[in-house]
């Protein structure tokens, strides 16, 4: 994931009154990391979702100094994910360490769906 990609993602994010309606929603501030692992130059990729009350979601490559769940794992296991996903399937192969409280994703489940519905940008997913 690019940084173009990433600042065109959140320019959806930012401009959505559906994205910041959802947030609001919310009972407090998450947010979501995946430490990927043996990324495509070696190192350890960052992918940061925050959801924050007052201003809606974004997404950063930068890594997160807390989060309220953080997925661990390896890139090429997040890629297959994300690409069966797209497919409307899951991975069962690929599994992550769960670090923090699980029950995130169903607290943050419609917030999430908005923002993914708004901010999904076409992109071609590398061979893994």
């Amino acid at each position: 994931m690019s940084s173009e990609h990433v600042s065109r993602m959140n320019d959806l994010l930012a401009s959505s009154p559906d994205v910041r309606e959802s947030c609001a929603a919310l009972d407090r501030d998450y947010t979501i990391a995946y430490e990927l692992h043996d990324g495509p130059d070696g190192g350890t990729v960052h992918w940061v979702l925050a959801f924050e009350r007052g201003t809606g979601a974004r997404f950063s490559l930068v890594p997160a100094r807390t989060a309220d769940l953080t997925y661990v794992g390896a890139w090429t296991a997040a890629i297959r994910t994300t690409r069966a996903a797209r497919a409307g399937a899951t991975s069962d192969e690929d599994t992550f360490e769960l670090r923090g409280d699980p029950s995130v994703p169903g607290r943050i489940a419609d917030a999430y769906r908005v923002a993914q519905r708004v901010a999904t940008i076409e992109s071609e997913l590398p061979d893994v």
